[in-house]
């Protein structure tokens, strides 16, 4: 039995290493709030987005990731505030969570230039029914009815500094994480080390309908960490065409679509580059945004 919960918690440590809070660098442009607490409000609009993303297709109990949020900036231009929804589903391991984002920004060359504070509060919960694992004796009794389930309250933390054509973004998102631990007398749950990202990335023109926009996002979990090397090219402020690489990891293509003013169509295919290239045919992501534009609002035609 133990040898059987052994191999099962590394596999579950290690895809939970691999895709929580991590999916291509395009969930941060359209949903960075998830990221990192204060991109809240940096749209200066309401924004909402909805995410999901399917990753390692093919590969039995591969994660599979859905979150929703929004954002919007109070009447104080210096305060902003966020709401999001998650739900990781990775081999028998089920994480669930409901956040709140507080923003403080400073405001600087009339808004143009902001550094953001953010702070985030709710609940995260995971679960594992290891009646579900399968072993290579049928029928076998051994898990029956061993259910682990915790829930416990969660908070993050972030700077980001943007201005129209660069963006800087720290966040430590998710200071409670869980993970399955068979290494101790009795099994139990296990908190594993913090993950932190940052990113930037900048905008510049190219010619009248052309920019480029070079970025990279950097994942950091003890003495690990894995990059996104990216670089996207936009076309009349519309069309985004990018390519990622991640170390180790993948080579990834993303399009984003603006159909027209409220709503952004992003979609993403990861090309494993990894030893997983051989049971799966890589990952697939696409992300939803709307935003509430009027003709008051100064809709603001960035790309992060």
């Amino acid at each position: 039995m133990r040898k059987w919960l052994l191999l099962y918690g590394l596999l579950c440590l290690t895809m939970i290493g691999k895709s929580q809070y991590f999916q291509s660098l395009s969930q941060f442009y359209m949903n960075g709030q998830i990221i990192n607490p204060a991109y809240a409000g940096s749209r200066e609009v309401f924004s909402a987005n909805l995410m999901a993303r399917q990753q390692w297709t093919g590969l039995e109990g591969a994660p599979r990731t859905m979150n929703f949020g929004f954002h919007t900036p109070l009447k104080r231009l210096n305060l902003a505030a966020g709401f999001i929804a998650f739900n990781d589903k990775i081999g028998i391991s089920r994480f669930t969570g409901l956040g709140v984002n507080y923003v403080y920004r400073i405001r600087m060359k009339e808004g143009k230039r902001n550094l953001a504070f953010g702070l985030k509060t709710g609940i995260t919960s995971f679960k594992a029914d290891l009646s579900q694992v399968k072993t290579d004796q049928p029928n076998d009794q051994v898990f029956e009815g061993v259910i682990f389930h915790q829930t416990k309250f969660d908070a993050g933390f972030g700077i980001y500094y943007y201005s129209p054509h660069f963006y800087c973004s720290y966040s430590l998102p998710l200071l409670s994480s869980f993970g399955y631990n068979s290494l101790q007398a009795y099994d139990s749950i296990k908190t594993k080390a913090l993950t932190s990202y940052l990113a930037s990335g900048f905008v510049f023109n190219l010619g009248k309908d052309i920019q480029l926009h070079p970025s990279f996002f950097f994942k950091a979990i003890k003495n690990d960490g894995q990059i996104d090397l990216n670089l996207s090219v936009i076309v009349m402020n519309t069309l985004s065409l990018g390519v990622s690489v991640r170390t180790a990891d993948a080579l990834v293509f993303t399009m984003e679509y603006q159909i027209n003013k409220q709503l952004r169509l992003g979609y993403a295919h990861d090309f494993t580059t990894s030893p997983l290239q051989k049971v799966t045919t890589g990952s697939n992501e696409i992300v939803l945004r709307y935003e509430l534009i009027r003709q008051y609002n100064v809709y603001s035609t960035r790309f992060f």
